[in-house]
């Protein structure tokens, strides 16, 4: 009992950290679109968005998807303890990061021509692609060096690292963008990279290994499987994308622009509220998970761990979030936008499911089992696309939000049948109690809205909200003790007011 207290105080604490740290860079994101929209206005702003996504169509591509597939051979050979393996796997990654940066550069040169077409009906801006090429080599290192924190399980320098790099990154941009307005795009882009990478050199000697005399032959053989995994990673990555572009172009023709607006609306909304919950999480969930991935017993247990937790945390995040969606979307947005509250409610209730499919996603890439991933997440992606098409046929706005809900509980039972019969995984039968509460309180809260009405729904939803906050505590409680949580944080504070 004592380990899985101490498991989930782990899993907690991480989730803490890079909460805050995710708070911290919206919070920077926030500041600098403010900054960005006063210095060089639309112009500038429409300006560094067309230069940023064609740079990160190259990144997806060029990038392998090493350094999220290396964490899994990192994290393995840091859990196992093994120096020689570890110094090995590091040179290999190290070595991996400049090859992919060299095509990032290469890459980038040669479709400048076609990128600046592209982007701005005219061949003018070829050469400030061409320049840009040298962020690649920066935000390539910066990235490894990130990967290495994560698989070694140092999430407070990880954590110190981002903050650092978006505020550096910041104040190193705001200068050029006002002395030298429009003109200043390119010189800040590069900068900004240049200066994240500074920080993150500071970093950099936190993790000590031995240096190995590999031959550029063994580094390519023996990164085959990294390489394959990260390629799979990328395949996904540009499938999503593709399957978003069709989505959005069928409802734009079929529907409306304003539908449109709309549907990205409230996927933002739903998106950057609940995926600072995903993504803190798969910061510490998926090197743990890797690094013992060979022992049966401890992974099972680590899955359901997760799941637990995360079904906790979602469900205090969601009902509070229904339940203030026309408020929220008021604040964000505008009246204007508040017909996608319909959409909002109903991918709210598919986000536990989400989270589920989301932890059991995370196994197979454990496992390094890359044919099993790809075909799921292919299977998966036109599952969603079929299903969007089709309820935003038959039922406009609303249906795509319902039609994240079927996608997902498809999903989920896919997911759980594939695992059983090849990992003979299942979840225990607290993760489903958890989700039978979530689920329940959302469905509470959606029925409020629908019977009652706006605004006598606030009352109820007032209601679920305290009802599923207490049992939620409670719940959290009984895992890993708040009040010595609370404690301990208390004496870390006044222990650092007292020096």
């Amino acid at each position: 009992m004592e380990t899985k207290t101490t498991n989930y105080k782990s899993i907690f604490k991480a989730t803490s950290i890079f909460g805050g740290v995710q708070v911290f860079n919206i919070l920077i994101m926030l500041i600098r679109g403010k900054a960005l929209a006063i210095l060089i206005g639309t112009a500038g702003m429409g300006l560094n968005g067309l230069f940023m996504s064609g740079l990160n169509l190259i990144k997806t591509v060029s990038s392998l998807g090493i350094a999220e597939s290396a964490i899994r051979d990192l994290s393995k050979a840091h859990a196992a303890d093994n120096r020689e393996l570890m110094a090995r796997t590091t040179t290999i990654f190290n070595r991996w990061i400049w090859i992919t940066a060299a095509l990032g550069v290469v890459l980038t040169i040669s479709l400048a021509p076609l990128l600046s077409q592209f982007s701005f009906s005219s061949k003018r801006h070829t050469v400030s692609y061409m320049l840009l090429s040298l962020t690649f080599i920066f935000a390539a290192l910066t990235g490894g060096v990130y990967a290495l924190l994560r698989a070694t399980r140092q999430l407070k320098y990880l954590a110190q690292a981002n903050v650092l790099g978006s505020v550096v990154g910041l104040m190193v941009a705001l200068p050029i963008f006002y002395f030298y307005g429009i003109q200043g795009v390119i010189p800040a882009i590069i900068a900004t990279s240049v200066a994240t990478y500074v920080v993150s050199l500071a970093f950099r000697n936190k993790i000590k290994f031995e240096k190995v005399a590999l031959t550029w032959s063994q580094t390519w053989n023996q990164g085959k499987p990294m390489v394959a995994l990260g390629l799979s990673l990328t395949v996904i990555s540009l499938l999503t994308a593709a399957v978003t572009f069709v989505l959005n172009g069928y409802i734009s023709k079929t529907g409306s622009l304003h539908d449109l607006g709309l549907y990205n609306a409230g996927l933002a909304i739903v998106d950057g509220y609940v995926g600072m919950v995903f993504t803190t999480m798969a910061a510490d969930y998926f090197p743990r998970l890797a690094g013992v991935i060979g022992d049966e017993a401890k992974w099972k247990q680590l899955v359901n761990e997760q799941a637990e937790l995360l079904l906790i945390i979602l469900s205090m995040v969601l009902v509070l979030l229904i339940s203030t969606t026309p408020l929220l979307i008021g604040i964000l947005l505008s009246k204007e936008f508040l017909e996608a509250k319909e959409f909002v409610s109903w991918a709210v209730l598919s986000i536990p499911i989400k989270g589920l499919v989301w932890v059991l996603g995370f196994i197979i890439l454990a496992k390094g089992d890359n044919k099993l991933f790809l075909t799921v997440e292919v299977i998966a992606n036109l599952i969603v696309l079929g299903l969007n098409i089709t309820f935003y046929k038959y039922l406009g706005l609303a249906g795509l939000g319902m039609s994240m809900l079927a996608s997902y509980f498809i999903s989920i039972v896919f997911m759980l049948t594939i695992l059983k019969s090849r990992y003979n995984f299942g979840f225990a039968q607290e993760v489903y109690r958890l989700l039978f509460v979530a689920l329940l309180a959302l469905s509470l809260c959606l029925a409020s809205i629908k019977i009652l009405g706006y605004p006598n729904a606030y009352i109820a939803q007032a209601v679920i909200v305290i009802l599923t906050m207490i049992y939620s505590l409670s719940a959290l409680n009984k895992r890993m003790n708040l009040k010595e949580v609370v404690s301990n944080i208390k004496a870390k504070i006044s222990k650092r007011s007292g020096n």
